[in-house]
């Protein structure tokens, strides 16, 4: 039962926001322009923009009986431990997570709630990662990996976190078809506004790329740092052929969904 909450957690808060950006792709943020209600309403009108978020608002819900689970199980099992404070933390990050939702519908998506919105999300993912982990042997402290590859692991961790977050800076300010159907730099276009910002996360995504593969060489685990690398590849097509399918739902949540996928195995690669 234990390891059935814990993973429930992490799965249910992945998939939560991989549906959320599909959601986003598919512009119906505000598909229920109200909060908490929809329409005024416990259930949505029936058309998809309203079905979409009442859905997303949905997972939330289930999302939080998983996220309450860890609180008592910690409370049970983890006291003593960082995990009691990890769990008690996944449990904040959670609750600003769906208050600032709240007012991104209230406000009419402002751009810092709407990334304030974005940012707890990733710590839940965190935690829940967190919390997994290290469930057999719950250490006193957080500690990262001694060894040299769990190091370099946290590196890229920490690109990858800046990363989506300039991704979501791309998508909140509306940048992402900035460049037109350009794949690479918009040397096209002179590089101020949104295309600076769209430029930016490029630029950062050819560094991440650079440094994992030159990992790849330097690391004891050749094969872990040539999947990394692979996958920072693959999300980087993935990104490209956004722009190409003039931001295709498809092509943007799968962009995300990777993304999200390699911040938590790097995190958890990095982890002791």
């Amino acid at each position: 039962m234990r390891k059935f909450i814990l993973w429930g957690t992490l799965l249910s808060m992945i998939g939560l926001m991989v549906f959320g950006s599909a959601t986003a792709a598919l512009g119906a943020c505000l598909g229920c322009p109200d909060w908490p209600l929809c329409y005024g309403s416990l259930l949505p009108p029936e058309h998809s923009v309203a079905m979409l978020e009442y859905i997303h608002r949905l997972l939330a819900a289930l999302t939080s009986v998983f996220v309450v689970a860890t609180l008592f199980l910690a409370v049970k099992r983890y006291r003593g431990t960082f995990l009691f404070e990890a769990a008690v933390w996944l449990n904040i990050f959670l609750l600003a997570q769906i208050l600032i939702g709240g007012l991104t519908v209230i406000l009419k998506m402002p751009f810092w709630v709407s990334m304030s919105h974005a940012f707890f999300g990733l710590l839940t993912v965190l935690a829940s990662a967190l919390l997994l982990k290290w469930d057999d042997f719950p250490p006193k402290r957080f500690i990262l990996s001694g060894d040299e590859d769990g190091r370099l692991s946290f590196i890229l961790f920490i690109l990858m976190f800046v990363q989506i977050m300039l991704g979501t800076t791309v998508r909140k300010a509306m940048a992402g078809f900035a460049c037109g159907q350009d794949m690479f730099l918009c040397l096209g276009e002179p590089w101020t506004g949104k295309v600076l910002i769209q430029v930016v996360h490029r630029l950062f995504g050819y560094v991440l790329l650079g440094v994992s593969l030159y990992f790849t060489f330097r690391g004891r685990s050749r094969g872990w740092f040539a999947l990394v690398s692979l996958l920072i590849l693959l999300t980087g097509v993935f990104g490209a052929l956004s722009a190409y399918s003039m931001l295709s739902p498809t092509m943007v949540t799968t962009h995300y969904a990777l993304s999200l996928l390699l911040l938590v195995m790097l995190f958890w690669r990095s982890l002791g």
